[in-house]
């Protein structure tokens, strides 16, 4: 068959390859060929192409089958924006990131869940131009839209999945890299650093949400290889995130309950940090812009062995890791597969698991292969 196999596909499958900067050998790897020369053979048609061969190798440039089959060019991918980007495989990430952002609205459509294009919680601004107390009326605006109450960073992933329809994925980035948003034709999406502490991706969604309600496919791509803009884009969001997660108000009230005789102890610090589950330094720059602590009070307590001391015992109760698949995905791609419109094989390819493993997988979310999730009830006239 290799004087059948299109010089179209050879071309598009090096072309891929190249836009991801892999590797002939590392596409083989990551395609799970044993033979390195394989993709090499495959690239010059001087090999025989099998079926299954070309679906390991869209699944490792992670676009489909069909787009490396298509006689017309793939569709530009959007810029991904990155508060900190990883040091090594950063295109990878962002295809990896954007091919499951695209399976996720793919299930939405199969169980009749119309993609959300936008964020419809907030008046948009301009980020050339806004102001940082337009920021904090944004976040204000955000805050009672979303009804996030007196503890906005417990209910800001719930409220962005359920509400926003934003697209959320967690991965293990490294040390180096924190988040990342994008808008596609998918909508909003957001990439969580998994290894970060569960605070500290709380700001971070907060940090990206900004990002994602002042998104201009224009503005945005500027950014990228703009440092002032970027740097002013980040301010703008860091602001923005203190300003949601930290209302003033409820911060406020909340500090001065724990404070006795014109002092507050570590502890109470420590503890209303974790209650609002932001780290404790965010909280102690929030006080201090809010006039309730000095500077120079903020700047000795991150530098006093003691305080900080406390502050990591406090941190092992309330640590928690994200499961590796988003629930709300893994519950609508089930709900499609169990009413026939996502085969068995392909549900096992979106949760990135064999056909062996999927029965364990689903157990692990909660969900039961056999049973009957279609029965209805009958409700009242």
């Amino acid at each position: 068959m290799a004087g059948e196999m299109s010089v179209q596909l050879a071309s598009r499958i090096r072309e891929r390859r190249d836009a991801l900067k892999l590797t002939q050998k590392a596409l083989a790897e990551r395609a799970g060929f044993q033979q390195h020369q394989t993709i090499s053979q495959i690239e010059k048609g001087d090999r025989e192409v099998k079926a299954w061969e070309l679906a390991r190798i869209a699944n490792a440039l992670h676009v489909s089958v069909v787009d490396l089959l298509s006689e017309t060019a793939m569709e530009p991918s959007p810029a991904v924006l990155w508060r900190q980007a990883p040091a090594e495989d950063k295109v990878v990430r962002e295809a990896e990131f954007l091919e499951r952002c695209r399976r996720y609205a793919h299930v939405e459509h199969l169980v009749g869940i119309e993609t959300a294009r936008t964020i419809p919680c907030a008046s948009p601004l301009d980020l050339a131009q806004c102001t940082p107390g337009q920021v904090a009326e944004l976040a204000a605006e955000v805050r009672r839209h979303l009804g996030l109450g007196e503890r906005p960073a417990a209910e800001l992933v719930k409220a962005l999945e359920e509400r926003c329809g934003v697209k959320i994925w967690y991965a293990n980035l490294g040390k180096e890299a924190s988040a990342a948003s994008v808008y596609g034709e998918f909508g909003p999406a957001i990439l969580m650093n998994s290894t970060e502490a569960p605070w500290r991706r709380n700001y971070n969604f907060a940090h990206e949400l900004f990002h994602l309600l002042t998104w201009n496919d224009s503005t945005t791509a500027s950014i990228q290889g703009n440092a002032a803009l970027l740097e002013r884009a980040d301010k703008l969001a860091d602001r923005f995130a203190s300003h949601l997660l930290l209302p003033a108000d409820v911060t406020i009230a909340a500090f001065d309950r724990r404070v006795s005789n014109n002092a507050v102890s570590y502890a109470d610090l420590i503890t209303l940090a974790r209650e609002l589950e932001v780290s404790t330094r965010a909280l102690l720059w929030r006080l201090a812009n809010l006039g309730r602590l000095g500077q120079e009070t903020v700047n000795q307590l991150l530098d006093n062995e003691q305080f900080r001391k406390l502050d990591r015992t406090s941190m092992r109760g309330r640590w928690w890791d994200p499961p590796p698949i988003p629930e709300r995905f893994v519950r609508l791609a089930f709900l499609a597969y169990s009413r026939g419109r996502l085969s068995k094989a392909r549900l096992a390819e979106y949760l990135g698991v064999t056909l062996p493993d999927l029965p364990a997988t689903l157990m692990d979310y909660g969900l039961d292969e056999s049973a009957d999730y279609d029965t209805t009830v009958s409700i009242a006239a």
